[in-house]
């Protein structure tokens, strides 16, 4: 048998003892009085390691008696529960997030010398501060909603445990194992190209039918025909120019590739 198999097998064998010791899956859902709260940031205080709430507001996260639970999302108040033994039990978790309002500052108006012309008035006019989630300083404000992807690999790369002076994510040891995250990152992978693809559809399609001369009925097949290109990536990230121009040549070697459509 394969050392190193035999040293993960070990390896899990000892973290699954060290987590049954430590911490185990407590699974919740987050709701407000509507309803679940969908993508609310959950993060276990004392161990570090965080979530995302599913669609229907659920999420599991590790975790022990007298441990910490913060959850947070933008337009409610950040809560703090503290896990008890009943947690653990039969019966369904759940959270209740309280929304909150944010007061904006009183607006005073006040005379000005403006004169009507935007070529002198512009150099008076003072720039007043943005308002926004970040300014005003909410929780998580300004990181990216993760898409329904990019959160299972997120998940199924877990949290970490102690071994030593090193931390090891035991999520991330079996589902590499399993096969699990090799799966993901694939998915995570389509889930770009469908994004970039269906981008490509809504900004190009009328140069494409048009000017290119390609049928309407293959716009799809012709936008991952120039996807499989090796040079894709770096032209979508390049600019419109760039992305024209080689939209254009693929055109060209596409109707080649299929003449009988193309006579």
């Amino acid at each position: 048998m394969n050392k190193r198999l035999v040293f993960f097998i070990i390896l899990i064998s000892f973290l699954k003892t060290q987590s049954q010791e430590n911490r185990k899956f407590l699974y919740a859902d987050v709701k407000d009085k509507i309803g679940g709260v969908y993508n609310a940031h959950v993060v276990n205080l004392n161990s570090k390691q965080g979530t995302f709430t599913n669609e229907n507001g659920e999420f599991r996260v590790l975790a022990k008696v007298n441990d910490s639970l913060q959850i947070s999302f933008m337009g409610y108040k950040t809560a703090v529960f503290i896990v008890k033994i009943k947690h653990f039990g039969i019966q369904k978790n759940s959270f209740e997030l309280e929304k909150t309002l944010y007061e904006l500052d009183e607006v005073a108006l006040k005379k000005n010398n403006l004169l009507g012309y935007l070529s002198s008035d512009s150099k008076n006019i003072t720039s007043t501060k943005e308002i926004n989630a970040e300014t005003l300083k909410l929780p998580y404000a300004g990181s990216r909603i993760m898409t329904p992807a990019e959160r299972k690999l997120h998940t199924a790369m877990g949290g970490s445990h102690p071994i030593g002076l090193t931390s090891v994510s035991l999520d991330y040891i079996i589902n590499s194992i399993s096969g699990r995250i090799t799966k993901l990152r694939k998915l995570k992978s389509i889930e770009t190209l469908e994004v970039k693809v269906k981008k490509l559809k809504n900004t190009y399609s009328k140069h494409i039918v048009k000017e290119y001369n390609i049928k309407e009925s293959d716009v799809y097949k012709f936008i991952y025909f120039c996807t499989s290109d090796e040079n894709f990536n770096q032209i979508y990230n390049s600019g419109n120019i760039n992305m024209i121009l080689f939209l254009k040549k693929k055109s060209e070697a596409f109707k080649k590739l299929h003449s009988n459509n193309y006579n």
